[in-house]
Order: structure tokens, then C-alpha cells, then sequence
């Protein structure tokens, strides 16, 4: 029976044969895959900017005079439903 050294290859080594095979880089070295960190705080901007456009949207239809003598006769009928008279907004 023979006795060989075996010799281990050095951390350098490790790294540069990793480093050559980026398809599998694992995670014992400090190396990550892409993960989705972020995507929910994109999601969040995405939703805020929709809110602020329909808002935006909103309030150019309300400022038109069709959209205010509506919104003034649904609030008469409403107070004249209540049996408020003699309001007129």
C-alpha cells in the first residue's frame, strides 16, 4: 500500500475556477443569484404614479362646468330628499 500527498487547491484556485464557470457560482463563496428584492418597492412607485395621474384626471373633469352644475343638482336633489328647503348650492 502507497501513501500519496494529496494536495488541496488553494482558496485563490477555488475562486478563479468559480469565477470561470459563472453559469454556477455557489453561495459559500459570497456570490448570490438574482433575486426579486425590489420588485415590491417598484410595484409600490408604479401604483403611486397610477393613483396621482387618475387624481390629476379626476380633478380637470370636476373643474369643468358640466361636471359642476351635476355635482350641484345631485346635491340639491339630495338636500331636498332630506327635506332641507330653500337650499340652493
Amino acid at each position: 500500500m502507497s501513501h500519496q500527498l494529496v494536495l488541496r487547491p488553494s482558496r485563490a484556485e477555488r475562486l478563479a475556477a468559480v469565477r470561470s464557470r459563472p453559469h454556477a457560482q455557489p453561495r459559500a463563496f459570497g456570490l448570490r443569484r438574482r433575486t426579486e428584492r425590489g420588485a415590491a418597492t417598484a410595484e409600490y412607485a408604479v401604483a403611486t404614479v397610477a393613483a396621482c395621474s387618475f387624481g390629476g384626471i379626476l380633478i380637470a373633469l370636476l373643474k369643468s362646468d358640466a361636471m359642476m352644475s351635476v355635482l350641484k343638482a345631485i346635491i340639491n336633489w339630495a338636500l331636498q330628499s332630506a327635506g332641507i328647503e330653500g337650499v340652493q348650492v
